[in-house]
C-alpha cells in the first residue's frame, strides 16, 4: 500500500498536473486524434492490467513446469545465454505475431490492440484482456528450447520495455531497418490500408521481416484503426466486439467441423 502510494505521489500526480497545465503537453499525447481515444486505449491496458494480476502467477508456473520437462538449459548467468534467449523471444514474437493476424480465434484477441484510430504512446497500453494465454502458448517454446524461468523473466521484461517504445510519435531509426525495428517501422504495421496489412510484425528486431518478406518501408502516414471495423472506445466492448463476431460466424456453420474452420482457418 505505502508503495502504490509512493508511485502515485512520484508519477501519477506530476504526470496528471503536466497534461492540466500544458496545452502542448495534452496534444502530444493525442498526437493527432482525440483524448478520447487515448483515455480509451489507457481503459483496455487497466483490464489487460487485471487479467495480467489473475493470470501472471499460473503462467509462470506453467512456464516453469514446461521447463521441468526438458533435460538440457541455458545458463542463466551468462552475457551469451542472455543474447541466445532474447533473439530466441524475438523470433517467437515474429511467429506469434504473423499467427494473430492470421489465425482467427487469435486475431479477435489481437485485433483489440489495432483498434486505436490514432499512434501514440498510450496504444502500448492498448492489449487484449486475454493476450497472455495466447502468448503462454508461444512462449512456451521457449521453455522447450532450455530458457529456464529466471532466464525468461529476465529477457521478456527487457524486451517488453523496448517494444513499449514502439508506439512513440516520432520517426528515429537506427539505419533503414535492415537489423532494428523503430516506431516509424511499426508504425506501417498498425495502418489501415492495403499496402501496410500485415507487414512489419518484428518486435525488437526487423530481421525476420526481412528474411520472411513481411517488411515495407514507410511512404506515407497510415490511416490508423482496423479495416472495415467501426471503433470501440469501451475497454469492455473493445474486447468483446470482436470475440463475439467471431462467435457469431461459428453458431452459424451448421456442423462442428465447419465451426473450426471459422476459427482456426487463416484469414485471407
Amino acid at each position: 500500500m505505502t508503495l502504490a502510494v509512493l508511485v502515485f505521489a512520484a508519477i501519477v500526480l506530476p504526470t496528471m498536473t503536466m497534461l492540466i497545465v500544458s496545452a502542448d503537453a495534452r496534444a502530444w499525447l493525442r498526437g493527432t486524434g482525440s483524448i478520447r481515444q487515448t483515455l480509451s486505449n489507457a481503459g483496455v491496458g487497466v483490464v489487460f492490467l487485471l487479467m495480467q494480476l489473475l493470470l501472471r502467477g499460473v503462467l509462470i508456473g506453467a512456464f516453469a513446469f514446461v521447463a521441468s520437462l526438458v533435460p538440457y538449459e541455458l545458463s542463466s548467468d551468462s552475457a551469451l545465454s542472455f543474447v541466445i534467449a532474447f533473439v530466441a523471444l524475438d523470433l517467437v514474437y515474429y511467429v506469434q505475431h504473423r499467427a494473430e493476424h492470421a489465425v482467427p480465434i487469435l486475431w479477435a484477441i489481437h485485433a483489440v490492440h489495432h483498434q486505436s484510430q490514432d499512434y501514440n504512446l498510450s496504444v502500448s497500453f492498448r492489449v487484449g484482456a486475454l493476450a497472455s494465454l495466447s502468448t503462454f502458448c508461444f512462449h512456451a517454446l521457449l521453455a522447450l528450447a532450455g530458457v529456464s524461468v529466471t532466464l525468461y523473466a529476465a529477457v521478456v521484461t527487457v524486451h517488453a520495455i523496448l517494444l513499449f517504445g514502439l508506439h512513440a510519435r516520432t520517426r528515429f531509426t537506427l539505419g533503414p531497418g535492415r537489423f532494428f525495428n523503430a516506431p516509424v517501422f511499426h508504425r506501417v504495421h498498425h495502418g489501415a490500408d492495403a499496402a501496410y496489412i500485415d507487414k512489419n510484425f518484428g518486435g525488437v528486431l526487423l530481421v525476420f521481416d526481412r528474411i520472411f518478406g513481411t517488411f515495407a518501408p514507410y511512404d506515407r502516414e497510415p490511416t490508423f484503426g482496423v479495416a472495415g471495423d467501426s471503433p470501440h472506445m469501451g475497454p469492455l466492448s473493445a474486447n468483446v466486439a470482436p470475440l463475439r463476431d467471431l462467435f457469431d460466424r461459428a453458431r452459424r456453420e451448421p456442423t462442428i467441423r465447419g465451426k473450426l474452420r471459422v476459427m482456426l482457418r487463416p484469414r485471407r
